[in-house]
């Protein structure tokens, strides 16, 4: 028998997201269980318990499709009559959200629910990349109204120090942003003990980036700071990531503003703000 959710789980916010503006966040994971199959040295939430996950390990904790559903639905009503300040409704939260082993049937029901509650709100989906290659998940992701792919790293070496994979190869991720069209591509770019900043001037990988179809490119940097991984809280200068950009903006044939964005912060965050749910944007 399924018990009901504390909506607030799920559906949270709206938060301050420097790409969307006020984020209505819609969490898959449950905080006992950070679903994730990296573990990158600059996030928030920890370290994932594994890398593969199974059904029994959202039934454990509760988190079945009937759960999510319930909790989107009153989650959305809600805001909708207290007219809370939307723009943007996004899947992100403490893990990978496409690793939720329901995710096309909870898309559906988004886009449902929108539909009735927050019409005029477009929706959006920060990923990490690995899953575009499964047919289900790709057509469910292209529903949604913007997409936001992650490549943090221009090689094997960097992608291995700076994500920390589990079970993932860099070549596949590589293959399926090469695949796919109309995402937004992101990268954080990140300093301390491993740094990424010069992988992305590889030939190879820029020969890739070059075929990707992305129509947007953002270049940011750690705005919150880590305390599982504090050895990443050393911020990347501005003058990195513009001179980065501008060597993007030259070799593709891009602008810098529009096609390239610089998200930079001069201070990290203030470190108090609740771990969970968190959204990674």
């Amino acid at each position: 028998m399924e018990h009901k959710m504390e909506t607030e789980k799920i559906v949270y916010g709206p938060v301050k997201s420097r790409r969307l503006g006020q984020s209505l966040g819609i969490n898959l994971t449950p905080s006992e269980l950070k679903t994730c199959n990296f573990s990158c040295g600059y996030c928030r939430v920890g370290v994932p318990s594994k890398g593969n996950f199974e059904t029994e390990d959202f039934e454990k904790y509760e988190w079945t499709p009937g759960n999510i559903k319930r909790a989107i639905t009153t989650g959305l009503e809600d805001h909708a009559r207290r007219e809370t300040p939307v723009d943007y409704i996004t899947l992100a939260g403490n893990g990978e959200p496409t690793l939720y082993p329901w995710f096309g049937e909870i898309i559906d029901h988004l886009l449902e629910e929108r539909k009735k509650y927050l019409p005029d709100k477009p929706t959006a989906l920060f990923t990490n990349s690995t899953t575009l290659d499964q047919r289900a998940i790709k057509e469910s992701i292209y529903r949604l109204d913007r997409r936001f792919f992650k490549l943090d790293a221009g090689d094997e070496r960097a992608f291995r120090r700076t994500n920390m994979p589990i079970g993932v190869d860099y070549e596949k991720i590589i293959q399926n942003l090469l695949s796919l069209t109309n995402y937004e591509l992101s990268m954080a770019i990140t300093n301390g003990d491993f740094p990424n900043y010069e992988s992305f001037f590889d030939s190879r990988f820029l020969e890739n980036l070059k075929k990707m179809q992305f129509t947007r490119l953002f270049l940011y940097d750690i705005d919150i700071p880590r305390t599982t991984s504090p050895r990443f809280n050393k911020k990347v200068s501005k003058e990195k990531l513009e001179n980065l950009a501008e060597f993007f903006s030259e070799q593709l044939d891009k602008n810098i503003g529009e096609d390239i964005v610089i998200l930079w912060e001069p201070t990290l965050r203030n470190a108090n703000i609740p771990l969970y749910p968190l959204q990674l944007n």
